[in-house]
Parts: C-alpha cells; structure tokens; sequence
C-alpha cells in the first residue's frame, strides 16, 4: 500500500503539516504514518557525560506515544469530515523510537511502499530549525524518496496546480524527476506547469529561445495531457519562482535536489535550499538519481 510518512515534533508547525499530509493521503489514496523520534541523551549537546536511567527513557518513550496517538486521533476526526462522500479512507498509524530519524524512516520503508515523507517548517527560517537540526538536510542527500516542506501558511485547497521548475543544470535529473512525479500525482486532477527562470542580464530573444528548447526537451520525454510551459524572466531565481507562485496561484513547488560536487556547489550554490527559507507553499524536493 502507498504510504506517506509526515514526521512530527509536536510543534504548532509540524501539527499543521501532519494536517497536510492527510489532505493529501487522500488524494493521492496513501496511507499516513506519524513519526516521532526521541533524542537520545547522549543526542543532546552537553559538556558533561550523563548517563540516564531506564525510567527516563520509558518515561520519554511513553510521551511520544501518547502525543502521537492524540495526534493521531485529532486527524482520524479531521479525516471523517473531509471524507462526507465516502472517498478513500486512510489509514493512521504511529511510530516512535529513539535514536536517528533517518533509521525510522529506512525501517518504514522495508515494509511500506513510501511515496512521500512530509515535514513542516518554522516560519522564516526554513530548514535551519526543521525538526532535528541538519536532519531533513541529510535526508536530502541520502534518501529517494519526495520530501515535500510544508509552512505554516499552507492552506488545505485541493490541489489544482503544481510547477516543476528546473535552472536547466541537468536535463536527465530533471527528465527523471518529472516521470517520478508524474506517477506520483496520476490520482490527482492536477495542471502541471514546467516553468525555468530567465536571469540573463538582457533577457534576450536567443537566450529565451534557447530556454524554451530545452524545456520542450524535457517535456517531449514525458507525455502528460496537463502539462504547460512558462519561463518567468527575473533577476534571481528564487524571485522568479516566488513570482511564479504567486501570480499562477501555484498549490506546490516541486524541485530536484540535484547531488553536485564542492566544486559546483560553491558556484552554484543550493535554490532548492534558498526557496525552502522563504517561500510560503509547500516545497516538494525530489531527489537526483
């Protein structure tokens, strides 16, 4: 059965975020797993080594379960509003450990099928204060799976438009990553929008026309009735993409993760990173084969 993950930290944000994740389940017709992973001591920073006993780790333990199973039954109630006309119901359950978040999600995944694993941010500081420290950042780099960004200022619209946006650096990434979504969304009735940013200093008609030919490219590989192009001229890309968002009332923004070397991303840099701090939709992050 396909699965959706949303990890949680009881926080206002991922509260939110978990709410998304179950709107989405049921579009997408997936189970929903709530995750929770406690710190271990000796996770926590400290000058001194503190060795705590067997109580605290039950005590720990037993929090995190009931937290998730109030959770767990705030959307189970959710659920049943939503589902008046007798659509897919899916499925809830819970998960706790100790320990990385990262083993959690790898041991779901040995027994689910996961389509995506859903995390809320904080406000404007994006991934700097996302659950754990440089977690979600690591799971980046070494999982496959969809990560999709949620802000507390997402809404719980169906969605009607998603925009794949790529900078052009690797059209095969980003040939593979619009297949993976393309499957991903099929159960959803949704206008997708291949869309890249002109921030050439002119803005001229040959680097236009150059764009628009790698964009037909790319979606000449991948035969979808709801697919569109734009390219949004604009000094910086993460400008381009928020303007994008805004005046096509975009739903979700999905970009690839691409895995540079130091090299490249020291010129480069990271607008998958930058577009996660700031913007004000969900952020759907697919990973680079």
């Amino acid at each position: 059965m396909k699965t959706i993950i949303s990890l949680t930290d009881f926080s206002p944000n991922a509260t939110h975020a978990a709410h998304y994740a179950l709107k989405l389940s049921l579009g997408l017709k997936a189970d929903l797993v709530l995750c929770n992973a406690c710190l271990l001591p000796i996770d926590i920073p400290s000058p001194y080594t503190i060795t705590w006993p067997i109580e605290e780790y039950d005590m720990l333990s037993k929090e995190s379960t009931d937290m998730l199973e109030l959770l767990k039954s705030q959307l189970a109630t959710w659920s049943e509003t939503l589902n008046v006309d007798n659509r897919f119901n899916p499925r809830i359950s819970i998960k706790s450990s100790f320990g990385d978040l990262s083993n959690m999600i790898e041991a779901i995944s040995s027994t689910n099928d996961i389509v995506m694993v859903v995390a809320g941010t904080h406000d404007k500081d994006g991934l700097n204060t996302l659950l754990q420290g440089n977690t979600v950042k690591n799971m980046m780099n070494s999982f496959d799976f969809p990560l999709l960004l949620v802000p507390p200022t997402a809404g719980f619209n169906d969605i009607k438009r998603i925009a794949f946006a790529t900078d052009l650096t690797c059209t095969k990434d980003d040939i593979f990553a619009l297949q993976s979504l393309n499957k991903l969304i099929e159960p959803l009735t949704t206008e997708l929008i291949l869309t890249s940013v002109n921030n050439h200093p002119d803005y001229t008609d040959l680097n236009e026309h150059f764009i628009e030919q790698l964009l037909d490219a790319i979606a000449n590989q991948e035969k979808c009735s709801f697919l569109s192009k734009r390219i949004i001229r604009a000094d910086k890309v993460e400008t381009g993409l928020s303007m994008l968002c805004a005046d096509e009332r975009i739903d979700i923004l999905a970009m690839v993760h691409h895995h540079f070397n130091f090299i490249k991303r020291l010129f480069h840099g990271s607008h998958t990173l930058e577009m996660a701090q700031n913007i004000n939709i969900p952020l759907l992050i697919l990973n680079a084969k």
